[in-house]
C-alpha cells in the first residue's frame, strides 16, 4: 500500500497523521509539485485530477483524504480506529461529511469575510464543544473523526479562529496536537524561510 502525500496540506496531513500515529504498514511518497510530479501521465492514472493525496493498493486506487482514511482504518482494524457496528460506522460518515463540507468551509470563509463566517461558524464550535463534553475525543476514542478535523482547525487559517470560548476544542487540540502523528507532520519551513 502507497500513499501518495503532500502532507503541508490539512487533507494530507490527516492521512499522514493517521498513518504515522498507528505505526501502518503503509509507504508514504512525498510528492513534488514543484517539480509538477502530479501533472504526470502516471501519476493521471492514479488520480485524474492530479491531487493529492491519492491511495495505491495493488490494483486499487483511492483519491480523496476522508474516503482513503476509512479505507486503511478498516485495512487495519488492530488500530481500532474505526467502528465495525453500523451505527458506530454512520456517525463516523457523519462527522466526515461534516468535516468536508461544513466545518472546512467555514474555516476558509474565515479570509474573505471574517465576521460573516464567525456568525456562521459559531454553531459547528458549539456544536463541537459540546460533543466534546466528558470525551477527550470527538467519538470519546481516538479515531479517523479526530485526524480528519484537527489539521483544518489547526492548519493557517484555523487558527484565525477563537475557540477561546470553546474549551472542550480548546483542550482537544492540545492533546491531538501533541500525538505522535500529527507531531511527526508538522510543517517546518525551510531554514532561511519565513512562514
Amino acid at each position: 500500500m502507497k500513499l501518495y502525500s503532500f502532507s503541508i496540506t490539512p487533507n494530507n496531513r490527516k492521512v499522514e497523521a493517521f498513518i504515522r500515529h498507528y505505526d501502518l504498514d503503509v509507504e508514504i511518497h512525498a510528492m513534488n509539485f514543484k517539480d509538477k510530479e502530479n501533472q504526470t501521465e502516471a501519476y493521471r492514472k492514479i488520480n485524474p485530477l492530479g491531487k493529492a493525496p491519492a491511495l495505491v493498493d495493488g490494483d486499487f486506487c483511492l483519491w480523496e483524504s476522508n474516503a482513503i482514511l476509512t479505507y486503511i482504518a478498516a485495512m487495519f482494524p488492530q488500530a481500532n480506529a474505526m467502528p465495525t457496528d453500523p451505527r458506530g460506522r454512520a456517525d463516523v460518515d457523519r462527522w466526515l461529511h461534516w468535516q468536508s463540507f461544513h466545518f472546512t468551509h467555514a474555516i476558509l470563509a474565515h479570509k474573505d469575510d471574517a465576521e460573516k463566517a464567525a456568525r456562521e461558524f459559531r454553531p459547528h464550535l458549539d456544536m463541537l464543544n459540546a460533543q466534546l463534553e466528558g470525551r477527550d475525543f470527538v467519538r470519546g476514542d481516538l479515531g479517523v473523526v479526530d485526524f480528519a478535523i484537527v489539521p483544518y482547525a489547526i492548519a493557517r487559517l484555523g487558527r484565525n479562529v477563537d475557540y477561546s470560548g470553546h474549551p472542550n476544542i480548546v483542550a482537544w487540540l492540545e492533546r491531538v496536537e501533541k500525538l505522535k502523528g500529527f507531531v511527526e507532520t508538522q510543517f517546518r519551513p525551510p531554514s532561511g524561510a519565513t512562514a
